[in-house]
């Protein structure tokens, strides 16, 4: 705006000054014009005249007196003996007209402006012709410009004041008309801009549909770059969805592949131990069985004598039932450390799970804890020793869980072709770090002396050879639920 306005100033500027010396000039070629009119009437009244000085100055200020801005007329003619020239010259004073004359020197004088001392610049009309006598006399005319410069100055202001009110009102009217048509549109177009930046795809630049002039093409433009753009980014966001969403399955799929390897391991590692510890138990077993048998034919031996005094009499039994104990204990050592076969029977489950709560639950754990059982009267066909093994160990370990008093609850049922066993206690709980590991081999939560870490170990394996599967919830706090679940079907197979 500021430069529209330098611009519109300096061309009014320059049409002025240009406007006012074409005036100028016009006005003194006018005066020019109407000078010389009035030098040749004024020679030809100068020839009617006469030779008569009075009635040449007559004339002279007739003509000065006639004509305003007129300032000074003078006459030069021969002189009568030829070398001089006498002057007549009539010239406006304040006072009036003011005659005088003299002779001198006839010199060239050219007609031209001039800067007069006492009027300013004139213009001066030289006319020669001859006289009644037919001498050359030359009439001189001095009209004031002043006139011409007051009608300039008069045109400068006025094209001045019209120049400063045409430059503000039209710098006014421009500033609205872009206010309204450029600086509006285009403030709202980089306002749009703006919310594009900042992440605003959904916005929209104001313009018409159609036609317009270039503010309104471009708005167009960039309202079609940003349904590009949203198309692009919708697609994008589609394509890094679906890679996300793939990319979440593959990770699920390898986190689920990578648990399943753990377990693999862990399986494996607790079959590597109780491999172990079967050869172990077995050389163990071998080891102390024959000590054991010769012990116990000896004291079979020493109980048939007769020379046997009453007393150490009474004390065989009692090493020979020590002697079978820690047979029994290698025997069923034994049997949790190789491999589980399962031979199939008919079976109640009551009879089982009686029996497994009758062999865990000793006098002070009955006293303490409340035993709750549900037992339906089906018959099924397993291996009744592998599940009274697994009952029993979960059973102990419920036990185990509430040293001081709780609910025990065995459930035993057939649901469709698997049974369902169920043991829950009220004890402490297990939080999610000691259930991962519950199941390993040696892995055992309880103080030295107070468990070898075998017992839900075999559960598992006993579960597996059963062709099913054992579980645990377990919250801290809230107690545990062990569930094995097998099917029957698959439980025929001696």
């Amino acid at each position: 705006m500021l430069l529209f306005a330098a611009v519109l100033a300096a061309t009014l500027l320059v049409a002025i000054v240009l406007g006012l010396r074409i005036a100028q000039r016009s006005v003194e070629d006018e005066i020019r014009k109407r000078t010389s009119e009035l030098a040749s009437a004024t020679t030809l009244a100068l020839k009617r005249v006469g030779t008569d000085d009075d009635q040449l100055s007559e004339e002279l200020a007739a003509t000065v007196r006639k004509h305003r801005g007129l300032m000074r007329v003078e006459l030069a003619r021969q002189a009568a003996l030829g070398i001089d020239a006498d002057f007549t010259a009539a010239r406006i004073t304040p006072n009036g007209i003011l005659f005088s004359r003299w002779r001198g020197p006839a010199t060239r004088v050219a007609g031209e402006v001039v800067d007069d001392p006492d009027s300013g610049r004139a213009l001066r009309v030289v006319a020669p012709f001859n006289d009644a006598r037919g001498g050359r006399a030359r009439l001189v005319l001095l009209a004031s410009l002043a006139e011409a410069e007051r009608l300039v100055a008069a045109e400068r202001r006025a094209l001045l004041e019209v120049a400063v009110g045409a430059s503000l009102f039209l710098v006014i009217a421009f500033w609205i008309l872009l206010g309204r048509i450029l600086i509006r549109r285009v403030s709202a177009l980089q306002l749009a801009m703006r919310a594009v930046e900042g992440g605003l795809l959904d916005v929209k630049a104001p313009g018409p549909a159609q036609g317009g002039d270039e503010l309104a093409y471009l708005a167009r433009g960039f309202n079609q770059m940003l349904t590009q753009i949203r198309g692009f980014n919708a697609e994008l966001t589609h394509k890094i969805e679906e890679a996300t969403a793939e990319l979440t399955r593959k990770n699920r799929d390898l986190e689920e592949l990578n648990e399943l390897l753990v377990d693999a391991r862990r399986d494996l590692t607790s079959k590597e131990r109780l491999a172990a510890l079967g050869q172990l138990a077995g050389t163990i077993a071998h080891e102390l069985g024959n000590p054991l048998n010769a012990l116990n034919g000896h004291l079979q031996l020493l109980a048939r004598r007769p020379d046997l005094p009453d007393p150490a009499r009474q004390q065989v039994p009692v090493l020979q039932g020590e002697v079978q104990r820690m047979t029994q204990i290698i025997r069923r050592f034994l049997d949790q450390t190789r491999g589980f076969t399962p031979a199939a029977e008919p079976v109640q489950l009551a009879p089982l799970v009686d029996e497994a709560i009758d062999l865990t639950l000793g006098t002070e754990a009955r006293a303490k804890i409340q035993v709750a059982r549900e037992v339906d009267g089906a018959e099924v066909r397993t291996d009744p020793g592998l599940v009274r093994h697994l009952l029993t160990n979960l059973v102990a370990n419920a036990v185990d869980a509430m040293p001081n008093g709780g609910r025990l609850e065995v459930q035993a049922r057939q649901e469709g072709r698997d049974v369902v066993l169920r043991v829950t206690d009220t004890g402490s709980g297990m939080p999610p770090e000691v259930k991962r590991h519950i199941f390993e081999a040696f892995y055992t939560t309880k103080p030295n002396g107070k468990g070898t870490g075998l017992g839900l170990a075999i559960c598992k394996e006993i579960a597996r050879a059963l062709k099913g599967r054992i579980d645990v919830d377990s919250e801290p706090g809230k107690g545990s639920a062990f569930t094995v679940r097998f099917p029957v079907t698959d439980a025929h197979t001696a």
